[in-house]
């Protein structure tokens, strides 16, 4: 387990989007296993019910969970889903699909975080990104966000979560610029 100096969480950006896929994905699931029950194409109807009422279930969950501000995960009924359309004959792509969509939405909607540390600065997306203090230019915090300037002029700025004290600017920038110094040192002379 590493330990960093810090962490910065950045505001998490809008999952309408994802949202509106998941919901798509498990509708359109529920709307394919009534047909597939209308027409027969299941060996054991109960236990398709059963998912049904699962995905369901699992909807209106997230529904409450949303009205109530937090940020819903619909990756158990796209689970529940991907279980009912391998059921279905000839339909193991679907079913792969709806299964990776189950593995990787809990890991689109991760917040964003910046984490510090003297051997560099690790981006906690999928896939982490790690970046030597060599490559940077410049870090800092100013008016509560992040900015991070590389020497081949990329440049991330995000807006941070909560606001940053005054102190805690001060200490962050510094520890920031005596990394850049210590890096920029060890390159310019490599003895």
């Amino acid at each position: 387990m590493r330990i960093f100096d810090y962490i910065i969480v950045c505001k998490s950006p809008d999952f309408k989007n994802v949202d509106r896929i998941s919901q798509f994905m498990l509708l359109l699931s529920l709307s394919s296993f009534s047909f597939g029950l209308y027409k027969g194409l299941f060996n054991t109807p109960s236990l398709v019910y059963a998912i049904m009422t699962s995905i369901i279930s699992w909807g209106i969950y997230c529904y409450f969970q949303k009205k109530q501000g937090g940020i819903p995960y619909y990756r158990l009924g796209l689970l529940f889903a991907s279980w009912g359309w391998l059921l279905l004959p000839k339909a193991l792509i679907i079913s792969g699909i709806f299964l990776i969509g189950a593995l990787f939405e809990r890991q689109v909607k991760f917040p964003y975080e910046i984490a510090f540390a003297p051997s560099g600065i690790i981006v906690n997306t999928f896939p982490k990104k790690f970046f030597p203090w060599k490559e940077i230019q410049n870090a800092l915090i100013k008016d509560d966000v992040i900015t991070i300037d590389f020497k081949n002029n990329k440049l991330i700025q995000k807006d941070i979560n909560e606001p940053v004290s005054e102190s805690v600017t001060l200490e962050f920038n510094s520890f920031c610029a005596a990394q850049i110094s210590i890096s920029n040192q060890i390159v310019s002379n490599p003895s």
